[in-house]
């Protein structure tokens, strides 16, 4: 039965999107605007990029835990808790593209919210201490857990980056499991706009969704692509060995 495994699906929205401006956190379009009606305006538009974690920040994320069979939500203000419970708890980390991404942004915005410049007292010293401990068991949880996507570039490294073959949306629907519910892009936009149930909704959905393909690729050991033809995937291990 599924639910005596240690394995829990995770999924993560970002508070900004990777091509607002990381000087004032606005669409291009919007950063443009301002500086044609105001030539004092003060910066040019950059984009903020997918790498730069911390300025991405989070606005909601989600964990299902099999062995409780139960949907949780975590943000900034739980975050922390939500880190170390994983770390305790040791599971099977599964996610779609969380070793290139999900990971590293949780630890970078946990990191910039405790660890700011260098500390003056005691119990500064110490929060950093423990916050970097804490990011750095869960790097090394990240390390081992199991990237869907991850596991389909390095099978077929060649169309790594062919459109329409693998993403989430589009594997999801060619496995039956429906297409996403918007663009991801439009979450923070959403986010911003007070959609917040709107916005966990959609990260719950993706996590359904990772956690069908999960058992799909353990259960037979392959997917279907965007194009619809399969690709046999590494399994995380045999469901006889949980």
């Amino acid at each position: 039965m599924w639910h005596e495994y240690n394995v829990v699906v995770l999924d993560v929205e970002t508070l900004q999107s990777a091509d607002d401006c990381r000087h004032c956190g606005q669409s291009q379009d919007v950063c443009s605007a301002r500086r044609g009606n105001a030539p004092t305006y003060m910066h040019d538009f950059e984009s903020i990029g997918w790498d730069n974690y911390a300025e991405l920040g989070l606005s909601i994320g989600c964990i299902y835990s099999y062995d409780i069979d139960r949907y949780e939500f975590f943000d900034m203000h739980t975050l922390e808790a939500t880190m170390r419970e994983l770390v305790e708890q040791q599971p099977l980390l599964v996610s779609f593209n969380g070793k290139q991404f999900d990971g590293p942004l949780l630890c970078a915005v946990l990191h910039q919210q405790v660890v700011q410049g260098f500390p003056t007292t005691e119990q500064e010293a110490q929060d950093q201490s423990s916050i970097a401990s804490l990011c750095n068991a869960t790097a090394l949880l990240w390390s081992e857990s199991y990237d869907i996507l991850g596991e389909i570039w390095d099978a077929d490294p060649a169309r790594k980056f062919e459109c329409g073959l693998n993403s989430l949306g589009a594997i999801s629907q060619a496995n039956g499991y429906g297409a996403k519910e918007m663009d991801g892009t439009m979450a923070p936009r959403l986010w911003a706009q007070g959609h917040h149930a709107e916005v966990a909704t959609y990260c719950m959905a993706n996590v359904w969704k990772t956690r069908k393909l999960f058992e799909q690729i353990v259960d037979t050991g392959e997917i279907l692509r965007g194009d619809g033809q399969p690709i046999r995937l590494r399994a995380p291990f045999a469901k006889e060995q949980k």
